[in-house]
């Protein structure tokens, strides 16, 4: 069987590397020249860690991840609204991790021995007949495959082109993303809500943390800022012990900005294309499950494709396996993004109240085998 894999993120190689661990190779392509050398971070819930022991990558990413033990949450002002120590979720699947997303994508890449990758290059085109998928690429090379899988991101080429040209549903916040030198000593994942607005930051590795910070804006309105807007005007109310790390950004940091986006689409199945990882279904980070649902994609398609039966059959099973887990990621999601941006005083209430309970209700039923 020859398979394309269009994406060299963390789908795309998952995939890859899902595929070879029941002998089979694919082609990989990637429109990037690269890899990354820039880039942020990723907060790994334990189904997240449970997908990457599956993967056979739980050395290479312990030796380089930083276990996260407690998730807090405070107000703008410093003031702790709900602690979570993430043994008492994640016990039985796996420890919660940080580490730079670059980090995971190497490690990704390092471990694949059949697959053959190709660097700049996309798709420019693609027919289907009963033989498979005629795909055209634009270095004007053409090739056949019995199974495309789009796992070109967000802003997937193969989604518009062969399941929707409707764009990624803006959430109406804007964010920023950069890792620094962590000099105010965080020691988890830790959160600060204020009016509109929320940061965020653990460590990702010794010295080292990644930073997020989001703010609510309509959406006639996100041209007003980039990757260069100065942060501290727009946070100036928040205290430590997040705030001092963008006061004190220091000057050529690389900052990721982008609008928070959300892909929800009735169909991941196209004939023999399919969609995984965020071409398929991005949502909000507010569950930071988005490299999790990735990589638990691509070990379900694997498995579906090696099972040896009727390929089309195959494609859909695994469409109907995955849909309720994203269906309620995507959900929680939606909701808890909500309760952020509830009255302070009423969410403060809330969180102080419900936390634990409503992580637990959020975050539980990914405990369960994919």
């Amino acid at each position: 069987m020859r398979i394309l894999i269009a994406g060299g993120g963390i789908a795309g190689l998952s995939l890859a590397r899902a595929l070879e661990l029941r002998g089979i190779a694919a082609d990989l392509v990637e429109r990037q020249p690269g890899a990354p050398t820039g880039g942020a971070g990723l907060y790994l819930p334990g189904n997240a860690a449970r997908a990457i022991d599956q993967l056979g990558l739980r050395a290479e990413v312990a030796a380089t991840a930083v276990p996260i033990g407690k998730q807090q949450i405070l107000d703008s002002r410093g003031r702790s609204l709900n602690v979570i120590h993430t043994a008492d979720i994640w016990a039985e699947c796996g420890p919660c991790l940080a580490l730079p997303r670059n980090d995971l994508q190497a490690i990704l890449a390092a471990s694949l021995k059949l697959t053959k990758v190709a660097r700049p290059k996309s798709v420019a085109g693609l027919s289907q007949s009963a033989a498979g998928c005629d795909v055209a690429f634009d270095d004007g090379s053409t090739a056949r495959y019995d199974l495309v899988v789009g796992a070109d991101g967000i802003k997937s080429t193969l989604r518009k082109m062969l399941f929707t040209d409707e764009p990624p549903a803006y959430l109406g916040m804007v964010c920023w993303r950069f890792i620094t030198q962590n000099s105010t000593g965080i020691d988890g994942w830790t959160a600060m809500l204020g009016k509109g607005r929320s940061m965020l930051a653990e460590p990702v590795s010794p010295t080292e943390v990644y930073v997020y910070a989001d703010l609510a804006v309509d959406a006639e309105s996100t041209g007003k800022y980039s990757a260069a807007t100065p942060l501290p005007p727009l946070f100036s109310d928040f205290g430590a012990p997040v705030f001092p790390l963008i006061e004190r950004l220091p000057e050529g940091t690389e900052v990721h900005f982008g609008r928070v986006e959300q892909v929800q689409i009735p169909e991941w199945v196209n004939g023999r294309v399919v969609l995984v990882g965020d071409a398929a279904h991005a949502s909000s980070p507010n569950m930071a499950s988005g490299a999790g649902m990735a990589m638990e994609d691509a070990l379900v398609l694997a498995e579906a494709i090696a099972g040896g039966g009727d390929l089309d059959a195959a494609l859909q099973a695994y469409a109907r396996r995955r849909r309720p887990r994203l269906d309620w990621v995507q959900t929680q999601s939606k909701i808890r993004d909500k309760m952020r941006y509830l009255p302070g005083p009423a969410r403060h209430a809330v969180l102080k109240l419900f936390g634990t309970a409503l992580y637990k209700r959020s975050f539980t039923p990914l405990l369960k085998p994919i």
